[in-house]
């Protein structure tokens, strides 16, 4: 298998088939693939190959896979399509980006949990200043959700 036939079938859009691919390179954990896994993480639009590309990586353990991850689970294109992009970041160690794993505990119920997952996960791995600003982050919504409760049973 060699990484322009790839390419092409991504480029095409024959989806059916990049998986295939894509499945058949991490099953063989064959590393010379990642550049390009890298390359479609962050620009693919369909989100049914963008998560396979991240469960793949995750799966070759390429730790340059962690700050694309990141910005895509920033993104608003991946807003209700985050679960499996934080599920690829247990591979990782992703406790330098604690912070964007706080701000998703109040996105969608999938995104909240995995996010929370993550968070317990490196809890031995994050700084005192990170937590202290995690706690700001969580007690600033808390706020923002007891003002919204206060409105609307008021």
């Amino acid at each position: 298998m060699n990484k322009i036939r790839l390419e092409e079938v991504i480029e095409s859009g024959d989806l059916k088939e990049a998986v295939r691919i894509i499945q058949d390179v991490g099953e063989k954990q064959d590393h010379k693939f990642t550049s390009i896994l890298l390359k479609y993480l962050e620009s693919m639009e369909n989100a049914l190959l963008r998560n396979v590309i991240a469960i793949k990586l995750a799966d070759l353990e390429s730790n340059e896979a962690v700050l694309p991850l990141i910005n895509l689970i920033r993104s608003p294109k991946t807003k209700g399509n985050r679960g499996t992009l934080l599920y690829a970041l247990e591979s990782f160690d992703a406790s330098s980006h604690v912070v964007t794993l706080v701000d998703l505990l109040d996105d969608t119920f999938e995104a909240s949990r995995q996010s929370f997952q993550l968070i317990s996960n490196m809890k031995d791995k994050i700084s005192k200043a990170q937590k202290d600003k995690c706690k700001q982050i969580i007690t600033g919504s808390w706020r923002i959700i007891k003002t919204k409760i206060n409105v609307t049973f008021c």
